[in-house]
């Protein structure tokens, strides 16, 4: 079952294709050819349902990668090919099988994967085909110090990569869901079907409790600029553990549009820190929003914030590039967790500052987790006393925002990310451009209202899910922060 472990994840490639005059950015309309997908749970009955849409007449074969949340080891790992102006849909849930407890990617869809869905855990028998995600990354001589249980793969996150777009014969097996077309995958780079890939993806995700009637999600961050070049090789053997090895790796620089303050700046990194150009997309000084507990609707806000690059730094069978922006490896200063700092501040509705403190720890092991810290692949912020699970998404990284003083319900939330005592990590600048302050980090923030002022027997929960916003910011060679250019 290795074929569902074959490597070229996001991070990797994202960094591979650019010549210097070639950079990765962002889309603010939505479509690209990589794609971010922030969450995924399947905690407190809960299922992830997501869409990956080709919204172009040309077929595409992408690559979907699943990870886990404490160190982003990759749980499951296989290829989609989309027909023109193709949705392929699934869902994240958990084994409906015997071995209770570990998720299932299952389909609602006729799209073709690789390998084939005869491949499958369950290949099409009692409610569709489903495949259980694998744990093989992440124990034997893969441990990395996490935990080593499947329940470790119960939330994560995900990415989707275009690898090439499909012609001729290709391309007309696909929009006629020839699968058996594309059982060997070692065929595909010898067909002469190839194109490099063209963009046009977008995706959207929703997490869903159908006990309680609730569903939250969003949108996919799209990257673009990826690569000019298909993301083959004839004969590939599979490039396990993330090694830096695409036969599109090459010797050039690569750079990145970055949007600081309403303007891009341009950087560019030589081609050992080819991983940093993605790492510079997503650096980000502060996450603004809202968050509100208040005991009279029920309301409770949880903030979710991921690292997708963060195992190429931190990771240290893995790792790509120099540790910062992050400070730890995995699992040496931080039991199970590599841990970065923040500062938080709160302002109730009237504008009134507000100071959150933190429970102090007696007499805390030297590897304890800070709490004003993010300390995973994923982490899930909230209100709500440190407990097992998070009370609106059930996350066990959970951590807490601090306890209001003077007491309020609720008010505009800043987090200034990578911030130890007065020191702030940041992205040091590469042969163009300058550093960037803060940590690489998408997020959104999940709200629930359960209505307790209605008749017995009603459903009377209401969830909404908003992106964060983000600032930027720039810093000179020392890291001390500076006008960007």
């Amino acid at each position: 079952m290795h074929l569902w472990l074959r490597p070229l994840s996001l991070c990797l490639l994202a960094a591979v294709a650019a010549a210097p005059a070639q950079a990765v950015f962002i889309n603010p309309n939505g479509t690209g050819q990589a794609l971010i997908y922030p969450y995924y749970t399947v905690n407190d009955g809960q299922q992830t349902i997501f869409s990956l849409t080709n919204t172009t007449e040309r077929v595409k074969v992408v690559q979907v990668n699943f990870r886990e949340a404490y160190n982003g080891r990759l749980v499951l790992r296989f290829d989609v090919v989309l027909g023109a102006h193709d949705a392929w849909n699934a869902i994240v849930a958990e084994s409906p099988g015997s071995t209770t407890g570990i998720p299932v990617l299952a389909l609602r869809d006729n799209s073709c994967t690789i390998p084939e869905v005869s491949n499958w855990t369950n290949s099409g028998g009692g409610g569709g085909p489903w495949q259980e995600f694998l744990p093989w990354d992440y124990i034997g001589n893969n441990e990395d110090g996490g935990p080593t249980g499947s329940a470790r793969m119960r939330e994560g996150y995900f990415e989707i990569v275009e690898r090439a777009e499909l012609v001729g014969d290709l391309a007309t097996a696909a929009n006629q869901h020839n699968c058996a077309r594309f059982a060997d995958p070692n065929k595909i780079p010898t067909d002469g079907g190839l194109r490099a890939p063209g963009g046009g993806l977008r995706g959207s995700f929703a997490v869903v409790n159908v006990a309680e009637g609730t569903i939250l999600g969003g949108n996919a961050t799209a990257i673009d600029g990826f690569s000019t070049t298909p993301l083959y090789q004839a004969g590939q053997a599979p490039l396990l553990f993330d090694a830096f090895a695409s036969p599109n790796a090459g010797s050039n620089d690569v750079g990145a549009q970055v949007p600081v303050n309403g303007k891009m700046v341009s950087v560019l990194y030589p081609a050992s820190r080819k991983v940093d150009a993605l790492s510079a997309l997503l650096m980000t000084d502060k996450l603004l929003g809202d968050v509100a507990r208040e005991a009279g609707i029920g309301s409770n806000t949880e903030w979710v914030v991921t690292a997708p690059t963060k195992r190429f730094h931190t990771d240290g069978a893995r790792a790509l590039t120099q540790l910062a922006p992050f400070t730890h490896l995995f699992n040496t200063n931080h039991a199970q967790a590599s841990c970065a700092g923040f500062g938080a501040a709160l302002h109730d509705r009237s504008g009134r500052p507000i100071t959150l403190n933190y429970d102090p720890v007696a007499n805390p092991p030297a590897n304890q987790q800070p709490p004003a810290a993010l300390c995973h692949a994923v982490d899930v912020l909230s209100f709500a006393p440190t407990a097992a699970e998070t009370p609106v998404l059930g996350s066990k990284f959970g951590k807490t925002f601090g306890t209001p003083s003077p007491a309020t319900e609720a008010g505009a939330f800043e987090l200034t990310l990578g911030l130890t005592g007065e020191a702030r990590s940041y992205l040091p600048a590469g042969t163009i451009g300058p550093g960037l302050v803060g940590l690489p980090v998408v997020g959104f923030e999940a709200v629930k209202y359960v209505n307790g002022n209605i008749s017995p027997g009603v459903l009377a929960n209401y969830t909404v899910a908003r992106p964060l916003n983000a600032t930027a910011g720039c810093t000179n060679s020392a890291g001390a922060a500076s006008a960007c250019p």
